[in-house]
């Protein structure tokens, strides 16, 4: 068995920094692939046909990688990116089999409508943007969507609302927050600010009834005297 995405990749590259600029001036990618006992190799890949692949199924997509006509079945395991151009630079490609049980970041991103949290005049904030888990790399992941629909301030979303998939392990509790419905400052202020009115408003009914106590007690005084 293996992979629907297959990236071509040539050897015989040079080593060295300056040979790698030069490659990346002609769009292409240095890259290592290592892994299963065999000798790394050094690569080159087309950088549009990578980005391409990446865009199509995820930074954890199982990718048979031909070298030279020859396939290895492989998964990203690391990529070096240009910190101002935000380029990807370098790519270690890892050999695998499709039993193998891999560790690996999967995405999380939020769908649906929080209308509950909006309602309690709260914002939705999302506490973990992945989640690692353990998984066979015929099955990992490369999306979890987490619903926000029947979210509320007293029911976040967790870990175990997720639909993990086959043989799909979280690295995390099950209880660990994925998405809150929190206050922003200004609403609290505000309940704040109303609650001292109301505060405020109930003692000065309490000092009004105790005044109006003391006039009828002043009053009954008055009357005994005469």
């Amino acid at each position: 068995m293996s992979s629907d995405l297959k990236l071509e990749a040539e050897t015989g590259r040079a080593l060295g920094s300056r040979s790698s600029r030069r490659l990346r001036r002609s769009d292409k990618i240095p890259a290592v692939v290592y892994g299963q006992g065999s000798e790394p190799l050094s690569v080159v890949l087309d950088r549009l046909k990578f980005r391409a692949a990446l865009n199509a199924a995820g930074p954890n997509a199982v990718i048979t990688l031909d070298v030279d006509g020859s396939d290895h079945l492989t998964i990203v395991k690391n990529m070096q990116r240009d910190p101002i151009a935000n380029r990807v630079t370098h790519v270690d490609f890892m050999r695998i089999n499709l039993d193998q049980r891999l560790i690996v970041d999967v995405p999380i991103t939020l769908v649906g409508e929080a209308a509950i949290v909006g309602l309690e005049g709260a914002v939705v904030q999302q506490q973990m943007m992945t989640l690692t888990v353990e998984a066979p790399a015929g099955n990992i992941p490369q999306l979890f969507e987490a619903d926000i629909t029947e979210m509320s301030i007293n029911n976040p979303v967790r870990v175990s609302d997720l639909d993990m998939g086959s043989g799909v392990v979280p690295q995390a509790e099950d209880d660990a927050l994925i998405a809150i419905g929190q206050r922003s400052r200004a609403a609290v202020a505000a309940e704040e600010a109303e609650e001292d009115e109301l505060e405020e408003g109930e003692e000065g009914e309490e000092l009004d009834a105790e005044a109006s106590d003391s006039d009828e007690e002043a009053g009954d005084d008055a009357g005994a005297d005469s």
